[in-house]
């Protein structure tokens, strides 16, 4: 291979540097670990190792403009954790310490859930009340630029993080939207979510409650809402567990809040590479609401994740509920961080969720009993607002799909749960 004169190919004394060394180590290993299963393995993991290096040199060596070390190889970190799935992501010293410790609640955010999809930043769920439901977005837009900037290898983690400060921060976004031919532009005004993440109100003899994003106060929330359903007179026909475009919340929140409806029984199995490494999460007897359960519908939608999946799973097969509306994102699981020499760790993905019988989640997503009704194009036309403009708040009592949801339960077609003693 010819070469310029002047430029010397890598050598050991490159790698001097004891931190230098493990990094690469790590990468080169996880170069070889993460290969898809249809791909050829190099010939070894130092094979692995010595192509990153001299990727790495060229360039460091050859690059229009000098790059620092630390920060080439973070962002290859960076991108390698990027590519594995949205819940994983690397963390610098600083940041990992704030991972530790418990990050404090951003005064103010934009309310949004977002991974990277197709290599576009999505938002994946646009939490309904939030600074960017009123300021226009909408679920499954593509962000393309922020402040003009174009959006180039940000983890979800990052992005998540980009969009949280002090109230009244404002962005420029420009977003790419299926169904206009042009991008478009919005300014993202940062404010807080509200109080409440559990809101429900009577529909006749329906009990209709919305989950807008866990926390971790939703089950508390939850309880209140659902102690205040079983006292109704009269008896309720059945509830409306409203989980659409709600793709925030941990396994634990999820089992907790889930813990409400079935007791002690089984919510969710986590299972990892290993047979040995499979744990199952049930809730506890205590926190059980109801001795019988009210029939449930369970409205999902692809913008249903992470917790929201996990207890729609535990319901329809723990209590019998009915999922209507759209198959959900098929994203949840069991994350673990592994600390590095420099201070900086990885977060990664460790287990898979699986319903309580067995189904998987991730991947895969939840396809609901009934489809969820399509409203007519000339409604839909007469409804749709200008493009940059807020969607109207549809209220219970006018959205199709929670008067499907009523209609199925009036029919009867669900029936109350007896709670049941968990599988062993």
């Amino acid at each position: 291979m010819n070469r310029p004169q002047g430029l010397k190919t890598p050598g050991l004394g490159w790698l001097r540097s004891p931190r230098r060394l493990v990094i690469l180590l790590v990468l080169g290993l996880a170069a070889y670990f993460l290969l898809p299963a249809w791909a050829a393995p190099p010939a070894s993991n130092y094979d692995a190792l010595r192509l990153y290096t001299e990727a790495l040199f060229e360039v460091s060596q050859k690059y229009v403009w000098p790059k620092n070390e630390e920060d080439m190889i973070y962002g290859s970190l960076r991108g390698m954790m990027n590519s594995l799935d949205p819940d994983s992501s690397f963390l610098t010293a600083k940041e990992y310490q704030s991972y530790l410790h418990g990050v404090e609640r951003a005064p103010a955010e934009a309310g949004m859930d977002l991974v990277v999809k197709d290599g576009l930043l999505t938002a994946v769920s646009v939490i309904d009340g939030g600074p960017a439901a009123k300021d226009g977005l909408k679920p499954d837009d593509h962000i393309i630029k922020i402040d003009g900037q174009m959006v180039r290898n940000l983890t979800t983690q990052e992005a998540g993080r980009r969009f949280q400060g002090a109230p009244g921060t404002k962005f420029k976004l420009q977003v790419i939207r299926n169904g206009e031919v042009k991008p478009l532009d919005f300014t993202i005004t940062l404010g807080p979510l509200g109080e409440n993440t559990v809101v429900s109100k009577y529909l006749d003899n329906v009990a209709y409650v919305r989950i807008r994003y866990f926390n971790d106060e939703t089950p508390v929330g939850l309880a209140a809402v659902l102690n205040n359903i079983k006292q109704h007179k009269p008896a309720v026909r059945g509830i409306i567990l409203d989980l659409r475009n709600n793709a925030r919340g941990s396994m634990e929140e999820a089992v907790r809040s889930a813990s409400l409806f079935l007791g002690k029984q089984q919510v969710v199995i986590a299972k990892g590479r290993s047979p040995k490494t499979e744990q199952s999460y049930s809730g506890k007897e205590r926190d059980q609401v109801f001795k019988t359960l009210p029939p449930i519908v369970v409205l999902v939608d692809q913008g249903t994740a992470r917790a929201a999946e996990i207890m729609a799973a535990a319901l329809r097969d723990q209590a019998r509920a009915t999922l209507l509306g759209a198959k959900s994102l098929g994203l949840c699981g069991l994350t673990k961080a592994f600390p590095l020499e420099d201070g900086s760790a990885l977060v990664m993905t460790v287990a898979q969720c699986y319903s309580p019988k067995g189904v998987k989640i991730p991947g895969k997503g939840l396809e609901p009993e009934v489809t969820g009704q399509k409203p007519t194009a000339e409604k839909a036309l007469k409804k749709a607002p200008a493009p940059e403009k807020a969607a109207p708040v549809v209220s219970p009592e006018q959205d199709p799909w929670v008067l499907q949801a009523k209609d199925l339960l009036i029919s009867g077609k669900p029936k109350p749960v007896a709670p049941k003693e968990p599988t062993t």
